[in-house]
């Protein structure tokens, strides 16, 4: 087994601002900022895969009822790219800086969310497109 050498992935751990309610961050998220960060040609030209998950309460309840912590995160952004620099070329492009930033504040707390950088093994892919 060896890592690819073609692709990387970070994940960010996305933590919602308190003033915004759960319902209303999902929403706003996927409807409207997704929109925004995807409008950049940097993120277009960049990346290999822009995805959002966003957190499932009533699991999370199944998980707290199991003597398990809830997550402290509202959501996981995916970026992948074929380099670690194409991904932050994409968070130091000046419209992510002037535009896409800003509009990330009004609903994410960016302090409490929590990047990851991953080197990927690929084990089993059964990924479909439509």
């Amino acid at each position: 087994m060896s890592l690819r050498q073609d692709r990387v992935r970070i994940l960010a751990f996305i933590k919602k601002v308190d003033s915004v309610s759960k319902e209303e961050f999902s929403r706003y998220w996927v409807e409207d900022h997704s929109k925004i960060f995807m409008s950049m040609a940097i993120a277009k030209t960049n990346l290999l895969k822009y995805e959002q998950a966003h957190t499932n309460d009533a699991i999370c309840k199944v998980f707290e009822g199991m003597g398990m912590h809830p997550p402290p995160w509202d959501g996981m952004a995916t970026f992948e790219a074929e380099s670690y620099e194409k991904i932050f070329a994409v968070f130091k492009d000046e419209e992510y800086l002037k535009i896409v930033l800003p509009d990330e504040l009004k609903f994410i707390d960016r302090p409490n969310c929590k990047m990851l950088p991953l080197d990927l093994a690929p084990i089993l892919d059964r990924e479909t497109t439509e």
